[in-house]
């Protein structure tokens, strides 16, 4: 009789830990799909009862359509909300300041670039990596659509990229991991990215100094670098779910704040002004 008791107690308990265990899948923005992939690793580690997933980018708008519309509890962007989106019921969870920098492909030997120089560039003025100092070779330069994150950071402080016309060598693409894909397909291409996305690159990519100054945390913490983004995960209140709270705790954690700054995040509690 005492076994079975027993027995029925451990598969009651067994149930309710299957009741409560969840897959939380977080879809959006390509900008902090790399960190967010290694926050997610190390959740799932840490703990068995919930299993975070982050999948292939499907942009911030996608993050917004799948929280409005309810299929996501939990999704990532690449920059706070609008005012109208506030408006909706969703909440923003900035993950901190992310450095958006000028890269060079592996076979670059440049190491800076000016302000100028980069409206030069991408306005197809100057089309050889020679006339920056380099050697001989192509500028295959990579453009973003006027509503990534990353463009919109060199918007403003860049003002002649408000209104910059690409010039027709530049390959526009509209997700990240495109754009890291060609960076490493051309060793003398020439993009703009967040610095945490750059871990997804394969080859040795050159994050370049913007006027002389490198586009490190060390120096966005100083305020010497002036190029970030805001990165963040969205939500609503009543519809997040245990896994989605549980991972944000996590994210929020000394642990978490750690992971962020391994990867060239500023966490946003140190990065508040």
């Amino acid at each position: 009789m005492w076994p079975r008791i027993v027995f029925a107690w451990l598969t009651a308990l067994t149930l309710m830990g299957a009741a409560f265990a969840e897959e939380l899948s977080i879809p959006g923005s390509g900008n902090p799909e790399y960190v967010l992939t290694q926050l997610a690793k190390a959740f799932n580690r840490q703990q068995s009862q919930h299993t975070v997933t982050i999948p292939s980018s499907i942009g911030t708008a996608g993050a917004l359509r799948d929280i409005e519309a309810g299929t996501a509890s939990l999704g990532r962007v690449g920059r706070p909300l609008k005012d109208d989106e506030r408006g909706k019921g969703i909440v923003y969870v900035a993950l901190g300041r992310d450095p958006v920098a000028f890269v060079a492909g592996a076979g670059v030997t440049v190491r800076g670039i000016t302000s100028a120089r980069a409206v030069d560039v991408f306005s197809g003025k100057l089309t050889d990596w020679s006339e920056l100092g380099g050697g001989p070779a192509p500028i295959r330069a990579v453009g973003r659509e006027t509503t990534d994150a990353s463009r919109q950071a060199i918007s403003r402080v860049i003002k002649p990229f408000e209104t910059i016309v690409f010039g027709g060598n530049i390959k526009v693409v509209h997700l990240d991991p495109e754009l890291v894909a060609l960076l490493d397909r051309f060793p003398t291409s020439l993009g703009f990215l967040n610095r945490s996305a750059l871990g997804a690159c394969a080859t040795q990519v050159i994050p370049l100094a913007l006027d002389g100054v490198e586009p490190t945390l060390e120096n966005l913490e100083k305020g010497s670098y002036p190029l970030w983004l805001e990165p963040g995960l969205i939500h609503k209140p009543d519809a997040l779910t245990p896994a989605g709270k549980a991972f944000l705790a996590f994210v929020r954690s000394p642990a978490g704040a750690r992971i962020l700054r391994e990867h060239g995040i500023l966490p946003h509690a140190a990065g508040s002004r």
